[in-house]
């Protein structure tokens, strides 16, 4: 990784800029900034970028010759495997975190993206939501207390509630929401505040709270047209009929099966299977109330 002052230089040479045009530093402060021979503050290194029009964010990839730092790496791989369905994507990615973990013992946000992978896979085998995670626990111990989380933590926990019960998954649920606002504009291509209340919706289904899973699937409803998620909407609508259907209307069931064979229709046989398994194994065969 380059030094803070040779990447200012690099970058101020890429822009056609002078060591006399930054707005808050004379010619002599940028040539000893850029040679190292002056520390920078972050408040002065935020002034720097504002005149290079620049985030702090491309600045550090650019200073790591222009590439992610290998958490943030995985982080993104992570969020880029579309579903948990995906075994092939997700094994793979599973192999990636194992090899880093065994260089990078102490990456927290490693850890816990194997964490999450662990808990698919075990959800996966067993067919079922109710799985053993105390790694998940410790997750959720170490964030708790503290005051604030960062984006890479919301994300993770927005996760991992789900195998929780219920009454302390509602504690968590709420405890993201509040986090998660603070985040929700910061990499608007994720979108995981559709996701998140999507996958609320689901877990309460599956936990008989219809009132609070029709509240969190219609929530994520508006966000799924709004960014053109139509995969997640699919999920929704078929949610959505999944609690009718438990709550006593019969007729919904066709409405869960016409979202299956929209799945197959939009060639995502995977997530066909996986919903229509959810729908037989947990649903189909329950007394209605």
């Amino acid at each position: 990784m380059k030094t803070i002052g040779k990447t200012i230089r690099e970058i101020r040479l890429i822009k056609g800029m002078k060591q006399k045009d930054f707005s808050d530093f004379t010619q002599a402060a940028i040539a000893n900034i850029e040679s190292s021979r002056k520390n920078i503050t972050l408040n002065k290194l935020i002034s720097i970028l504002d005149d290079f029009k620049m985030s702090l964010r491309e600045f550090e990839y650019i200073r790591n010759d222009y590439a992610l730092s290998p958490t943030d790496n995985l982080f993104l791989d992570f969020t880029n495997v579309k579903n948990s369905v995906d075994r092939e994507q997700g094994d793979k990615l599973l192999e990636q975190i194992s090899s880093h973990l065994e260089e990078n013992p102490a990456d927290f946000i490693a850890y816990c993206l194997y964490v999450v992978e662990d808990v698919v896979l075990k959800i996966t085998a067993q067919n079922s939501y109710e799985v053993d995670s105390p790694e998940a626990f410790k997750i959720w111990s170490i964030l708790y207390g503290r005051t604030a989380w960062t984006y890479q933590e919301v994300y993770i926990m927005s996760k991992l509630f789900f195998v929780f019960p219920v009454e302390l998954g509602t504690s968590m649920i709420e405890r993201i929401e509040r986090e998660m606002a603070n985040y929700v504009d910061f990499l608007k291509d994720i979108h995981f505040d559709a996701t998140f209340y999507t996958n609320v919706g689901k877990y309460y289904a599956h936990k008989r709270q219809f009132e609070l899973g029709r509240k969190y699937l219609k929530l994520a409803l508006p966000l799924c047209e709004k960014y053109d998620r139509v995969i997640i909407e699919n999920d929704v609508h078929a949610y959505l009929a999944i609690i009718d259907y438990l709550e006593g209307n019969k007729d919904a069931e066709i409405e869960v099966l016409d979202c299956v064979d929209r799945f197959y229709s939009m060639r995502k046989p995977a997530l066909a299977k996986d919903l229509e398994g959810d729908w037989n194994t947990f649903f189909k065969e329950k007394v209605l109330i």
